[in-house]
This record gives C-alpha cells, structure tokens and sequence, in this order.
C-alpha cells in the first residue's frame, strides 16, 4: 500500500501541529496502515495521512499525482459532517501544506483546520515559490512551544 520509508521525521513533527487541534491519537505504521495519527476533539474526528512531497510548492493536482491512488483510497472512506478525511504534506525543511479530501474536491486548510485563505501578497508569486505553504510555529518534538503548557489542547478550551 505504502511506497518508501514510512514518513517517521512528518509524524514527529506533525504531532505538535496536531495536538493544537485536539487529542491526538498516534497509529503505528504498518504495511496497511492507511492513515498516520487521528485527531479528535468535542465534536469532530479527523484522520490524518502525513506525506513527504518533492515539491512542496507545487500546483495540487502534481502533489496530488505524486503520491498515485492515495487520494482515491482516501475517498473511498466514509466521511462528512464532523468527519474529516486530511492529507498533511510536508518537506525537508519542516513547511506544511494541509488538506481535506472531500467526495468531489480537495480544500487546502490552515494548520489549524479552518479553510485556507491565502496572503494576497502571497497567493500569486512569478515561480510559485511560497504560495500557499503554511509553516506553523512548532518546536522539535517532545518541547512545547513557547506560549503553550503541556497538555494544552487550544481546541478544546
């Protein structure tokens, strides 16, 4: 099912994106382990899949057609409502991109699982270097960020 190493360096840095959103319950890889972590929080559930991609900056339909059928995988789980089916892709250097795979779209999210609104002085650059790339503040994992207590779910409050 999986192509590659597992994305060990994407979960370590994912969890404390994650934990923001809620209680993040972490899924050990395995040969047909789908999905990487699962979050939950009062009223929603969102499974996550972390990907490492070449190019980051790329237009969706390239990352989409890098990592093969796992968007079609994905959409053949059930979801709406509270559910939320999320792809995170993320890069060598730590920068995020975040989405949700719906039956008939894909929608680019914020770290915090809001839809994405770009930076007009962002959105549209000549090489398309930056556009829509999230870099979250995250410290390396088991150090919480600054700001934060551990065992501080924003999400739940």
């Amino acid at each position: 099912m999986s192509r590659g190493r597992h994305p060990d360096l994407g979960r370590g840095i994912a969890e404390p994106v994650a934990r923001r959103r809620g209680t993040v319950h972490m899924i050990e890889p395995g040969p047909d382990t789908l999905f990487d972590l699962i979050i939950t929080s009062p009223g929603t559930f969102a499974a996550v899949i972390i990907r490492r991609a070449q190019r980051l900056c790329a237009p969706l339909p390239d990352l989409v057609a890098e990592s093969g059928d796992l968007v079609c995988l994905v959409r053949q789980l059930p979801c709406g409502g509270q559910v939320s089916r999320e792809i995170w892709w993320y890069n060598r250097n730590g920068r995020w991109r975040f989405f949700r795979i719906d039956e008939t779209d894909i929608v680019e999210l914020s770290a915090d699982g809001t839809p994405h609104t770009p930076d007009p002085k962002n959105a549209v650059k000549p090489d398309g270097e930056g556009a829509g790339i999230v870099t979250p503040s995250i410290s390396p994992p088991g150090k919480v960020p600054v700001g934060e207590h551990e065992g501080d779910h924003p999400a739940l409050s």
